[in-house]
């Protein structure tokens, strides 16, 4: 007898299907014909280098963080699965790799809608598991980093979270040697494609203390006693056999096949939490700046990345359920132990920084998709109208949370490489010598060894001093910095010339080095680059505060008024003082000040006229004002109204640069050496202010290199400036 298929059933299904339309849809604005963003770059490159390699991946990757290099990554189940969609794609369609590479975010994100509709239904029922796949695969952190070309693993991070989790419950209720082989599966193919994903077993095993806390929480409220520990011991002994068996499996096979353990991942994992030095840059990345989740301002901050249904219903809803357990005398379920943890775990890691949300994300979809889930089921007995308001309720917040979400992602620009970038590296892939070696800021780096197939300096990759060798990320971001900010032209060229080629001595101790890695360095490592060219781009304006502050240079703020007095100064807004200095960060967080970038960009605020019916442009930046007022054919600069800018730079609409020196003015205002650089339209000014005005980054970039021995201007466009370098 065939069974019958029931009509909540096929809503379910239908439901289903209509929640992987949606994600398709919210995925498609992105570009579709070349790959997004910088990271995304990474993951394509070393997915062709797979493809054309027929699935075997070279030992030495030439192309990042040259000389000499550094190994190819052993992660790359991503990568595998990138291959095989494209070769599977390709059997029905004629499809180039790179656009067949710009769907996969799209595929990853619709795929992870079942193991999230697996989970929510394992945890509580169907209608959990709808909710579980809705909030999480519509989140906004998650949409932001899986629209159509933005080929990050943040895919492969939800889509292996949820399926290894939901792979262990499942093997913890079955109690079967399959079901315990198909966890240990999901786990080591998630490890295989992301190194972090230790973190699902690791939070596992915490799982087992936190079970004994919240039953001897729980004992405690109903009896007033804790019970004992064989009691607890027993209740969870016929889960842990299953739980235990996959996490010692897994640790033996992989660390055999050379992906270290769970306790080597703790160490790393330990070491990035604190801060430790090995990542100085760090400091410098906005996603990984500690965040009070206890303000207005930091609780919103993450709320927009999950959803505020989601988390409302997570903080209240959970909490809520457990309360109501208590009172009427029933044991709290294992599932409600772990989602609290779960929540508890990946919310402490977003003190770290939002780029944790996602994380959180995933905690915060499944626990509001159990709470759903528990309502339905506890008003499913209930009377019509307090069940079809709970229902229609349900139903309203989760359509209005899809509606925004899917409006944020119909909305999201600017994660494509722009024309400029992509007219610049078309230059450099056909002019360049294959052997040649790009220096920049670390951003682009990714974008040009994938596009151009060039060596670069450095990438987006953090290389840390066990990985390479001798110049790990460190150097490398220490000496770009110093490069872009110095006055010196010697000076920058020395450091530059350092990345030609090692000295045979650095050779040695490379190979040296990963030899007893039974890693073969091969001899171009330690070639000469056969020439160098160095990239001065517009986004460096902004990012220029850390370049100058790993470039050794401080702001000279010794006091308030230092800080009033010198607009633009470099001050990189990181808590602690400098010697003898004051931070940005102390003035902005004693509210005298603002998170100071340089140069600054000021954006024209308004336009008014004065007594006598001159213009007056007005900049304004976080309340610090530079104006610009034309008087007849002249302008005069200022900057808060009481001192005078000592000289401006004009481009009229010929393009050409005008030159204004103020310095011999008669004026009864304080004057104050910089430079102030204005478009032809007055729309933006950037204050260069006096010590960094001469530097390398404002002179190839501003002024095309003028006076410049060793940087020769071979390319420009608006937006990038680039020059081949000339050593002696």
């Amino acid at each position: 007898m065939k069974p019958k298929i029931s009509l909540n059933s096929i809503i379910v299904f239908l439901l289903l299907i209509a929640i992987m339309g949606i994600v398709a849809f919210s995925r498609l604005p992105g570009r579709t014909d070349i790959i997004a963003d910088y990271d995304p770059w990474y993951f394509y490159r070393i997915s062709e280098v797979l493809y054309k390699n027929n699935f075997k991946m070279p030992e030495w990757d030439l192309l990042s963080f040259f000389p000499p290099g550094r190994p190819f990554p052993k992660t790359l189940g991503y990568e595998y699965l990138v291959v095989l969609l494209y070769k599977i794609e390709s059997l029905f369609i004629k499809i180039d790799f790179m656009k067949a590479a710009t769907y996969v975010p799209i595929i990853m994100s619709v795929l992870a809608v079942i193991p999230a509709y697996l989970l929510g239904k394992e945890l509580s029922n169907e209608w959990g598991g709808l909710a579980t796949a809705l909030f999480i695969t519509m989140s906004p952190t998650f949409i932001m980093v899986s629209m159509g070309s933005y080929m990050d693993s943040d895919t492969v991070v939800v889509f292996y979270s949820l399926l290894s989790i939901y792979t262990i419950f499942l093997a913890m209720r079955k109690r079967s040697i399959p079901y315990i082989l198909l966890a240990l599966l999901a786990n080591m193919a998630f490890i295989f494609s992301w190194w972090f994903g230790w973190y699902i077993t690791t939070f596992f095993l915490a799982y087992i203390p936190a079970f004994f806390l919240f039953r001897f929480f729980e004992g405690f409220i109903r009896k007033g006693r804790l019970p004992s520990i064989k009691s607890v011991f027993n209740e969870l002994k016929p889960m842990l056999i299953p739980l235990l068996s996959i996490i010692v499996l897994l640790n033996v096979i992989m660390n055999a096949l050379g992906f270290s353990n769970f306790i080597g991942f703790l160490l790393v994992a330990s070491g990035f939490r604190s801060g430790a030095e090995s990542m100085i840059v760090n400091v410098s990345v906005a996603e990984l700046q500690p965040i009070n989740i206890f303000t207005k301002e930091g609780f919103q901050a993450v709320a927009e990345r999950v959803g505020q249904f989601p988390i409302i219903l997570t903080l209240f809803g959970l909490p809520a359920i457990v309360i109501y357990k208590l009172l009427i005398k029933e044991s709290i379920s294992f599932e409600e132990i772990f989602l609290f943890m779960w929540a508890l775990f990946t919310f402490y890691t977003i003190l770290s920084g939002v780029r944790f949300s996602l994380l959180f994300a995933l905690a915060v979809a499944t626990s509001s998709g159990y709470v759903i889930g528990n309502l339905i089921k506890y008003f499913e007995r209930s009377n019509p109208f307090p069940k079809a308001t709970l229902y229609g309720l349900i139903f309203f917040l989760s359509f209005l949370f899809a509606s925004q979400t899917l409006s944020l992602a119909l909305n999201i620009g600017g994660m494509g490489v722009g024309s400029n970038w992509e007219n610049m590296l078309n230059w450099l892939k056909q002019n360049a010598d294959k052997n040649a070696i790009v220096a920049t800021w670390w951003d682009p780096g990714h974008i040009i060894a994938g596009y151009t197939g060039l060596r670069v300096h450095a990438d987006g990759a953090h290389c840390s001093p066990t990985e390479c060798i001798p110049y790990n990320h460190n150097i490398r971001i220490q000496d770009m910095g110093r490069v872009f900010s110095t006055n010196n032209e010697t000076e920058a060229v020395e450091i530059l010339k350092k990345y030609m080629q090692l000295t045979p001595e650095q050779c040695k101790e490379a190979k040296d080095y990963y030899l007893k890695q039974n890693i073969k360095i091969p001899d171009q490592a330690c070639e000469r680059a056969s020439e160098m060219y160095f990239i001065s781009s517009a986004d460096l304006i902004g990012k220029f505060t850390w370049l100058n502050y790993f470039g050794g240079y401080r702001a000279p703020i010794k006091s308030y008024y230092d800080f009033q007095k010198t607009p633009g100064v470099c001050c990189a807004s990181t808590p602690k003082t400098e010697p003898g200095q004051m931070s940005c960060g102390e003035f902005a967080s004693q509210g005298k000040g603002v998170w100071v970038w340089c140069p600054w960009i000021f954006q024209l605020s308004d336009i008014q006229k004065d007594k006598d019916g001159n213009n007056v442009f007005i900049y304004d930046y976080s309340g610090l004002k530079l104006t610009i007022i034309q008087k007849q054919n002249a302008l005069i600069p200022l900057y808060n109204n009481k001192y005078l800018v000592t000289k401006m730079i004009f481009y009229g609409q010929d393009g050409n640069p005008q030159v204004i020196d103020l310095s011999s003015v008669n004026t009864t205002l304080e004057k104050i050496e910089g430079t102030m650089w204005v478009q032809p339209d007055f729309r933006v000014i950037i204050y260069l202010p006096e010590q960094i005005s001469n530097s390398i980054f404002v002179r190839t970039f501003f002024f095309n290199g003028e006076g410049l021995q060793h940087f020769k201007l071979v390319y420009s466009n608006p937006e990038i400036k680039v020059y081949k370098v000339i050593f002696d």
